[in-house]
C-alpha cells in the first residue's frame, strides 16, 4: 500500500505543468518513500511528459554514465549516440535537441554521484542552466546535509537552480494514528519509527505493535535490529566513537558534561563528533530558550529509530542473541514507557501552533522549547525542568505532558506553578498546560480558568 502522498503528488503535477520550471529538488530522510513516491508518480502520471529514471548506486561516475545510458537506450532505442556519451552534460544537452517530446528526467539518489566527484555540481549547474530546453530535470536525495547544501547554501553550485523544493518527510503522528486502531499502538509505533514510512509499513504486517517489536527489533534477524548502525556505517569511515556518544545520550536529553562521562570521551575532544551527528541529523540541542544559563547544553537523539536502537537494543545485545524474541520482556521495562513519554512531550510541543491557530491556547508563540534550571522545593535547591514552554513578547505558556495511566490532578497542577515562578518569565502574563494520556481528575476538570488549558487527546 501507499500512504499520505496526496499532497506530493500534486506538487509534483504543479512543477510539470508549470512551463517556466525547470529543475527540481526533492529529499528526505532515508526510508520516508521518496524513490517510492516518484515511482508511483510515474506510474499514475496522465500528463504530456515521457519519464527518464534513474537511480544512482555507485559513486564512480564512469559507472553511473554508463548505467544512465543504459536506462536513456531503452526508453530511446534508435538513438545509436547513446552507446557511447562521455559525460551527463553532453547526453542530456543532446536528449534534449533531438527529441520533441516534452521529457522528465529524474536522477534519484544524486548524493551518490555527486558526493565523490566534485565538478558534477558544476556539470549540473550549467544542464540546469543551459542543457534542458523544454526538458525537466528532478534531482533527489537522501543525503540532507548533501541536499540542503546545495539547496541553501550561496557558495553551492546549485545554490537557486532549484525551481521547486520537495522535503519528503516521515508521517505525522495523526497519519499513523490514522493506521492503528489504538492509540497507544499508534504511540508506540510512533515512538520507535519517528513515522519513518518504511518502518511503520512493516508494523501493519503483524498482528500487533508487540508480536512486531519482538519480531523487528529482537530478533537476530529482524529487518530492524541493524539499521541504524547499517545507516551510520554508510555515512561514517569508522562508526565506534559516535555509538559511544548514542548509547551514552540513548532515551534521555544529556548535558555534554553527562555525554563525555557516560562514553568514556574527553568533554574537549566531544563537540567535533556531536557537530558530526548534528550534520547527519540524528542529535540536536535541546532548545532551553528562557534559560539564563546558556553553558549548560543539553542534547537528545532526533531520531527515534536511532533513539530506541541506542536506549534498548545496543546496550543488550548479548540478551538478546541469548534470548532471541524472549529478551523484549526482560528489556522493554518500566523505562520503556518513560521513553514514550519523552515522544509524547515531542508531539504536545510540535502541536503548540496548531493548538494556537485552533484557539486552543490564546495566543500564537514566536519561541518554543523547554524549560530546566534551579528551582527551591521545601527550602532545597534543586535542578528542575518543564516540558514545554511556549511564549511572545507579552504571554508565556508553561506546560507538563503526563503518558501515564493515571488521571492528571491538582497535585500536578500545583508542582506545575511551583516550578513556574522559577522560569525567568520577563513579567509576561502566564498560563498553564497539562497534557495527559489519561485526562484529568474531576477536580481539575471543574476548573473554570483561563489560564489553564487541558489536552487529552494529540
Amino acid at each position: 500500500m501507499f500512504y499520505f502522498r496526496e499532497e506530493e503528488f500534486h506538487q509534483l503535477s504543479k512543477f510539470l505543468d508549470h512551463s517556466d520550471k525547470k529543475a527540481m529538488a526533492v529529499y528526505g530522510k532515508r526510508r520516508t518513500g521518496k524513490t517510492r513516491l516518484l515511482t508511483e508518480y510515474i506510474g499514475k502520471a496522465s500528463g504530456d511528459y515521457a519519464f527518464l529514471y534513474y537511480q544512482c548506486t555507485s559513486y564512480d561516475y564512469q559507472t553511473c554514465l554508463k548505467d544512465f545510458l543504459s536506462v536513456a537506450r531503452s526508453l530511446f532505442p534508435n538513438d545509436s549516440f547513446l552507446s557511447s556519451m562521455p559525460s551527463f552534460r553532453e547526453t542530456i544537452a543532446l536528449l534534449s535537441k533531438l527529441h520533441p517530446e516534452k521529457l522528465c528526467i529524474i536522477i534519484d539518489e544524486f548524493p551518490f554521484l555527486a558526493k565523490k566527484n566534485e565538478n558534477v555540481t558544476v556539470e549540473f549547474q550549467w544542464i540546469i542552466d543551459h542543457g534542458l530546453g523544454a526538458d525537466k530535470l528532478i534531482l533527489s536525495g537522501s543525503n540532507l546535509s548533501f541536499m540542503k547544501k546545495q539547496i541553501g547554501d550561496r557558495e553551492a553550485p546549485l545554490y537557486g537552480r532549484f525551481d521547486e523544493i520537495m522535503e519528503v518527510r516521515p508521517f505525522t503522528f495523526r497519519q499513523v494514528q490514522s493506521l492503528f486502531p489504538s492509540p497507544e499502538d499508534a504511540m508506540m509505533v510512533y515512538s520507535m519509527t519517528g513515522g519513518v514510512a518504511q518502518y511503520v509499513v512493516f508494523f501493519l504486517d503483524y498482528s500487533s505493535v508487540r508480536e512486531a517489536t519482538a519480531s523487528l527489533f529482537f530478533s537476530p534477524d529482524g529487518r530492524l535490529i541493524r539499521e541504524a548502525p547499517n545507516m551510520l556505517l554508510q555515512e561514517l569511515r569508522d562508526p565506534t566513537t559516535y555509538e559511544q556518544i548514542l548509547r551514552a545520550i540513548g532515551g534521555n536529553d544529556k548535558s555534554t558534561p553527562q555525554v563525555a562521562d557516560r562514553s568514556g570521551i574527553d568533554n574537549k575532544t566531544l563537540f567535533p563528533y556531536l557537530t558530526r551527528l548534528q550534520d547527519l541529523y540524528l542529535v540536536a540541542p535541546v532548545a532551553n530558550p528562557l534559560s539564563t544559563e546558556k553553558k549548560k547544553q543539553r542534547f537528545r537523539i532526533t531520531d527515534a529509530l536511532f533513539r530506541f536502537h541506542y536506549t534498548f537494543i545496543e546496550p543488550n545485545m548479548s540478551m538478546i542473541n541469548a534470548l532471541q524474541e524472549k529478551a523484549i520482556d526482560y528489556i522493554l521495562d518500566h523505562r520503556y514507557q518513560e521513553f514514550i513519554g519523552i515522544t509524547y512531550e515531542d508531539i504536545v510541543l510540535e502541536n503548540t501552533f496548531q493548538y494556537a491557530l485552533d484557539h486552543v491556547i490564546p495566543f500564537m508563540p514566536h519561541t518554543t522549547g523547554k524549560w530546566w534550571g534551579p528551582v527551591c522545593i521545601d527550602n532545597a535547591w534543586m535542578e528542575s525542568e518543564v516540558d514545554l514552554v511556549a511564549y511572545d513578547d507579552c504571554r508565556l505558556l508553561v506546560g507538563e505532558c503526563k503518558y501515564r495511566s493515571k488521571a492528571v490532578g491538582m497535585q500536578e497542577l500545583d508542582h506545575l506553578k511551583l516550578k513556574a515562578q522559577f522560569i525567568p518569565s520577563k513579567g509576561r502574563e502566564l498560563f498553564y498546560l497539562l497534557a495527559s494520556k489519561s485526562g484529568f481528575t474531576e477536580e481539575v476538570k471543574a476548573l473554570r480558568d483561563s489560564h489553564i488549558i487541558l489536552i487529552d487527546r494529540v
